[in-house]
């Protein structure tokens, strides 16, 4: 059964708490749950034998203890590296993660948000959250037109969501919000659940009309509270940030939403 998004604007935490923890290590995932969020994003990448592992740059230098692309690394290459030390002592030796652990470490704890960084991982994040038998708590983003039809056609069980990317690729700025609207009825087309988009192309005209059309909108990444509080008033279904605990508390107060005394 795929991803259903809750009736409420679901938070979901950017890399784990990655405001102050080291981002895509268990330590930010765990923090994040015991945050309470609805959901933890998270970034794959394929190692050089093709493991999916949770790293956002193309390269390791600046999160970890190594260097190199992560493509040109073997996965025993990289689980021995240091992944925390570079936001602080006291997160020395936390490491990289495959997908495979996180999906196995997270099961009835939180839904996860699987961010392909890379065409080529969108197929094998597809395969090892099947495997895990967690498609009713994944959902796919980073996925251009192309990457939604492929998972699509290897299984309908995992949600998908599209990603703006390519559509907004050399677009002008003051057309970038009709290139938004458009993505709502690519998405459609495609069969994703919902478009992935920057918080700032997010307004309630857009939301109304992906609403309309049986889409949802998924907006990041959120980290100013008077932003926060202004997307929650459109409807939109899913904010992304990189500090939820400033955000819950914010979202704890909207209608509708578990714990929020609201009916």
């Amino acid at each position: 059964m795929p991803y259903e998004t809750p009736a409420w604007t679901q938070i979901v935490a950017h890399r784990g708490n990655s405001g102050p923890m080291p981002e895509n290590t268990m330590i930010a995932i765990d923090s994040a749950i015991e945050l309470g969020v609805d959901m933890v994003e998270v970034d794959v990448r394929l190692t050089r034998d093709g493991v999916p592992v949770l790293v956002h740059n193309d390269r390791i230098d600046h999160t970890t203890s190594g260097t190199g692309f992560v493509q040109d690394l073997t996965w025993d290459e990289l689980r021995s590296l240091d992944a925390g030390s570079w936001r602080g002592v006291e997160f020395a030796k936390e490491p990289i993660r495959s997908l495979k652990e996180v999906l196995d470490l997270t099961v009835g704890k939180v839904a996860l948000n699987l961010d392909v960084k890379v065409s080529e991982a969108a197929r094998p994040a597809a395969i090892a959250a099947t495997r895990a038998d967690a498609c009713d708590r994944v959902v796919i983003s980073g996925c251009s037109e192309h990457c939604v039809r492929e998972i699509r056609e290897l299984t309908d069980a995992i949600s998908t969501l599209l990603n703006l990317d390519e559509l907004l690729a050399g677009v002008d700025r003051a057309e970038a919000p009709a290139v938004a609207l458009a993505s709502v009825d690519c998405a459609a087309d495609v069969g994703a659940i919902a478009i992935n988009v920057p918080h700032s192309l997010v307004n309630a005209n857009l939301v109304e009309y992906a609403r309309n059309a049986g889409i949802g909108v998924w907006a990041y990444t959120i980290d100013d509270e008077t932003r926060f509080a202004e997307l929650l008033q459109t409807g939109v279904d899913s904010l992304t940030t990189n500090w939820p605990e400033r955000m819950l508390p914010i979202a704890h107060k909207s209608i509708g939403r578990p714990g929020s005394g609201s009916l």
